[in-house]
């Protein structure tokens, strides 16, 4: 019995292969946007006994799909949120949670957050109350992007890997109805983290799952695309004074204001993560790669915001009422996802320049640097130049088109999806742009380095944080698509009112601009996880 356990064991260690996956939709589906468990349940029911005559493989895909959940014996389901799309399993069943960081290739010391359809869900799952000092965040924030973290149940229900070595877990109830449908219709508590291929940029798109999961898992679950585009706001309240873990779609002004309504220690909310300065980034990475960096350091020293200071490399600090740990005191695993391990990178390098590096002209260096280093890896293969171009993406909020860099544009009447070929150089416009959202923002253009031809795709998002925060993995994503070698991006810019702590009339720091340092927070943290490099002077 024990190697029988064991195998077991072992083989939900393994990745899933040869999956035939398929998208099941769910908009063929009436789902209402709030309603009961039993109510979502009740239209599931309904809609795989009965479909229409036309839906009838797509009820059957749904119903696999959900039996697949309910059952621990298959791949897990991936599933649109609000957010970003996730990679679900039974949040009870060790080898369904294995079959996730399986498929992901996720580190195993990485938490998973778990995804309820309702407070009484959670509690069930749970067998307790939610804790009095969440009720008043869950009442104005859920279902959203708001995590919250629970002692882990004396009962033992819920699977080790789902919180290695923490006595926490991270809980969270979707806005999306799609996803509040499939957690009521499995009925168990969902296990979800970003469903794409660990390190990868999140998926925002069903499409973006498949083009990294095929093959993995057997269904993705599409509801459309993400509205909120960052992942959640993590938060423990168990702390006093509660700790913000991962900056997200719930800000710090948000979460006070609840305090200041009720006058608990919300109002006292502070920051349990590192602050990247604009334009700085950490000098020593978790992930061992090289950058050209400084030490970050916190924008803001006031120590009723911050709960851990961002330029100590300690992973616990003093703090003004003990000592606060950036990761668990005991072991040093992470204490909720995305504080340890670099995300979101791209399959290009991605190379965040700082203000003062463009104006000296860094650009430019870094451009002739990684073409240069192009041919010469080309080079060394003993074998012709793979390609006489390569191509690179720039992402473009503050900086002019192509970051100013010396270029002939692509007209852009050549670049519009009725056009599939370009009149000046007579080349294929991509179907990757011609199919994007993104084609309005996009400008190509042409430049030669080093006797070979360089193309690069700027896409213009401006400079609006809210843009960016929505826009980023989907554009990272592009970039991969269109096969750029090479992405160059700014460093995120603070809005300077809500930096400096301007206060309105009243005396208070405006909502609007501690909302928006909230959001350039989980901005800045996203893109500095996926860059490669920093270029800072």
């Amino acid at each position: 019995m024990r190697s029988i356990i064991n195998n077991r064991s072992h083989l939900a260690s393994l990745p899933y292969t040869n999956c035939h996956t398929r998208i099941v939709d769910l908009h063929d589906l009436d789902i209402p946007e709030h309603a009961p468990d039993e109510e979502y349940r009740a239209i599931y029911l309904k809609y795989i006994l009965h479909p229409p005559h036309s839906k009838t493989e797509n009820a059957a895909l749904l119903r696999d799909a959900i039996e697949s959940i309910r059952q621990g014996i298959a791949p897990p389901v991936a599933f649109p949120t609000e957010t970003v799309y996730g990679l679900g399993a039974d949040a009870t069943n060790e080898p369904a949670i294995s079959g996730i960081f399986a498929a992901k290739g996720r580190p195993s010391d990485n938490p998973l957050i778990v995804h309820v359809a309702s407070i009484k869900h959670l509690e069930q799952v749970t067998g307790e109350p939610l804790p009095e000092i969440y009720a008043p965040v869950a009442e104005r924030y859920w279902p959203g992007p708001l995590t919250i973290l629970l002692p882990v149940p004396p009962s033992g229900i819920f699977a080790k890997n789902v919180h290695p070595f923490q006595s926490t877990i991270g809980f969270r109830i979707p806005s999306s109805k799609y996803a509040r449908f499939f957690i009521a219709a499995t009925g168990r508590p969902i296990a979800g983290p970003s469903a794409n291929s660990s390190g990868k940029p999140s998926p925002t798109t069903a499409q973006h799952v498949l083009d990294d999961l095929n093959g993995k898992i057997n269904f993705i679950l599409d509801g459309g695309g993400c509205d909120v585009g960052v992942e959640s706001t993590v938060v423990d309240g168990l702390h006093d004074p509660p700790l913000i873990l991962r900056p997200g779609g719930v800000s710090l002004e948000e979460l006070r204001g609840v305090g200041r309504e009720i006058g608990n220690k919300w109002t006292r909310t502070a920051i349990g993560y590192k602050r990247h300065a604009a334009g700085a980034a950490d000098s020593s990475r978790q992930d061992g790669s090289n950058a050209t960096a400084t030490p970050s350091t916190p924008s803001s020293m006031d120590e009723s915001t911050l709960g851990v200071s961002a330029s100590s490399g300690d992973t616990s600090v003093p703090h003004f009422d003990g000592i606060v740990s950036y990761e668990d005191d005991i072991n040093g695993a992470p204490r909720a996802p995305g504080m340890k391990y670099r995300h979101y990178a791209p399959v290009g390098r991605l190379v965040l320049f700082s203000e003062d590096a463009v104006r000296n002209g860094r650009v430019s260096e870094k451009l002739d640097e990684l073409v240069n280093n192009w041919q010469s890896c080309s080079n060394e293969d003993g074998q012709e130049k793979k390609s006489r171009e390569v191509k690179g993406g720039i992402i473009s909020c503050h900086w002019p088109p192509f970051a100013g860099q010396p270029v002939k544009t692509i007209p852009s009447t050549s670049l519009s999806a009725n056009a599939s070929r370009d009149i000046t150089f007579g080349a294929l416009v991509p179907d990757a742009i011609s199919n994007s959202i993104y084609a309005p923002m996009i400008s190509i253009a042409t430049t030669v380095v080093h006797d070979m031809k360089v193309t690069l795709f700027n896409v213009h998002l401006g400079p609006d944080i809210s843009t960016l925060a929505h826009s980023l993995f989907g554009v990272l994503r592009l970039f991969d698509e269109l096969d750029c070698a090479f992405i160059f991006a700014e460093t995120v810019r603070r809005n300077a009112a809500a930096t400096n702590g301007q206060q309105s009339m009243t005396g208070q720091q405006e909502p609007n601009q501690t909302h928006h340092r909230d959001l350039e927070d989980a901005v800045i943290d996203r893109i500095e996880k996926a860059a490669a490099e920093r270029v800072v002077d």
